[in-house]
């Protein structure tokens, strides 16, 4: 089970990665309307199911509260994106016109997506470690 940890936590890195190129894609269409962004808003739903999956198998591998909590991460991170935009629209933002405070609220989306790209990486790394055996997932006792 814990190779399959590797593979969903890969998955999730993937599933973050494309969603980069799709905010690419709809960023640099033109002309510039709405349905630009909408493979990327799609893609957010990837990441959330790519990320609750990988965080049953963490689970399943009984790979330890620290590394299943770390798992969830980039779960409430996405969140957080909902959050931004929200945020940006209710302070006067829209899709076609962002300009002052808004603009400034919706930019920090790209900032946390960073932060999710860097939690879903080291989750990775955390689920090669733990198929190597090089973590437990329990804490370690030591015999007097």
């Amino acid at each position: 089970m814990r190779k399959v940890f590797v593979i969903s936590s890969t998955l999730v890195v993937i599933a973050v990665l494309t969603q980069f190129y799709l905010a690419g894609v709809g960023g640099f269409s033109r002309p510039a309307t709405t349905d630009s962004w909408t493979a990327h808003r799609a893609g957010a739903l990837a990441v959330m199911v790519a990320v609750l999956i990988n965080i049953v198998v963490a689970a399943l591998a009984r790979a330890g509260g620290r590394i299943v909590a770390f798992a969830a991460l980039p779960l409430g991170l996405v969140v957080l994106q909902f959050v931004l935009v929200a945020l940006s629209n209710a302070l006067g933002g829209s899709q076609d016109d962002r300009t002052g405070l808004p603009l400034y609220v919706v930019a920090l989306h790209v900032l946390n997506g960073l932060a999710i790209l860097g939690t879903a990486v080291t989750g990775l790394m955390n689920a090669r470690r733990l198929a190597a055996g090089a973590v437990t997932g329990t804490p370690r006792t030591h015999a007097a």
